[in-house]
């Protein structure tokens, strides 16, 4: 009878009836009100070795905007919005001069020995075309082994059709200088995709208590971050995408996890790209 009953309720959800109870996907967040969940359930990590052998994309920037062919996404290019869009939620009024590491996508902040922020951007288009101006934001924070990935927030110039992102932890190491995910994989989380989103919006992933996560078995902890989305056109199919890490923060005999001023990075710990699937 319970068999039936299930069945009875996935029917109704099919058919969009009222009073029906949806039960959000393990390991998704579920929307808040006013996005939409959409059928690709893929969560992207672009950031570990295997993703960045099947996506390509920055190969296109050196050339005239009229000269490129497929999509692509670059950094380090003048854009169109206005920064710094946002301040830290710990800082009131003027953020001043704050000791920062720079990559083409963005830089990291220090703020306390728990806490650093980034702020980054990007350009992208397909073949001649610029699509849209990029702004990427979040705050990372320790307590203890519990890490907070909070304001882990997307903005475009143009609409997107679906947005997702994934937070993971990653330890570093001699053998991963990079940041390796723990645990397997086990950390890892996704929050979409969702969508569409009109040009201008600000999304913040995660909704308000963002990507956490607890481990306190590393010597050395960091937080990996991504955003993937795709074009509201059928005329320019695929997903671009782009992540970065965050600095390396090492564990204390208290059990805290502090980082350094400026802050310490692992090797390649940004990139930007695109694939068409």
């Amino acid at each position: 009878m319970r068999t039936r009953s299930r069945l009875l309720a996935i029917l109704l959800a099919a058919l969009g009836l009222p009073g029906v109870l949806i039960t959000p996907i393990p390991g998704y967040a579920a929307p808040v009100p006013g996005e939409t969940t959409t059928s690709d359930n893929t969560v992207a990590r672009d950031y570990t070795a295997a993703g960045q052998l099947a996506t390509s994309g920055s190969d296109q920037c050196g050339l005239p905007l009229a000269a490129r062919k497929g999509a692509w996404l670059c950094l380090s290019q003048t854009t169109t919005r206005t920064q710094p869009r946002t301040r830290p939620t710990a800082v009131n009024g003027d953020v001043g001069i704050q000791s920062g590491v720079c990559s083409a996508l963005g830089c990291y902040y220090y703020l306390d020995n728990y806490y650093v922020y980034f702020d980054g951007t990007g350009v992208y288009g397909y073949g001649g075309t610029h699509l849209g101006d990029l702004y990427f934001y979040v705050e990372d924070k320790f307590s203890g082994g519990r890490s907070y990935s909070q304001r882990f927030q997307f903005e475009s110039t143009r609409g997107v059709r679906t947005l997702a992102a994934t937070g993971e932890r990653l330890y570093f190491s001699t053998a991963h200088p990079e940041g390796y995910p723990i645990s397997s994989g086990a950390s890892q989380q996704g929050w979409g995709p969702y969508g569409p989103y009109a040009a201008g919006t600000l999304v913040t992933a995660f909704g308000t208590t963002g990507y956490t996560y607890y481990d306190s078995s590393v010597a050395w902890a960091g937080i990996a971050h991504e955003f993937t989305w795709t074009d509201p056109s059928s005329a320019y199919p695929g997903r671009w995408y782009a992540w970065w890490k965050s600095p390396k923060f090492q564990k204390q005999s208290s059990g805290a996890y502090t980082t350094t001023n400026p802050p310490t990075m692992g090797s390649n710990w940004y990139g930007s790209g695109y694939s068409p699937f």
